[in-house]
């Protein structure tokens, strides 16, 4: 971590509550936004707001890839997951606490 604002800064990115969730969604399987919000029950607007906040500050990544599901084969679509930044900034909040 660079330093105490940095990671305050992250802390509270990563810790809203939306956010946190999704990252305990990823953290189980790569997604495509429109399973992370039908496993949310939360607007697909919503859940996207929060994974480009999330994607922004290193928390998440995602590539296109073409999908397998029934209803959009062939279809591209975005697939996220989360990186080993989370990681870092819970066991940095782990030793400051």
């Amino acid at each position: 971590m660079e330093n105490k604002d940095s990671l305050v800064r992250d802390a509270h990115v990563l810790l809203h509550p939306i956010r946190f969730w999704i990252a305990e969604l990823l953290a189980e399987k790569p997604m495509h936004i429109n399973e992370i919000a039908k496993a949310m029950g939360e607007e697909r607007r919503l859940v996207s707001y929060h994974l480009l906040t999330l994607e922004e500050y290193g928390f998440v990544s995602s590539k296109y890839e073409l999908s397998e599901h029934p209803k959009s084969k062939g279809k591209e679509m975005r697939k996220y997951w989360v990186n080993g930044k989370i990681e870092e900034v819970i066991s940095e909040l782990k030793k400051k606490l």
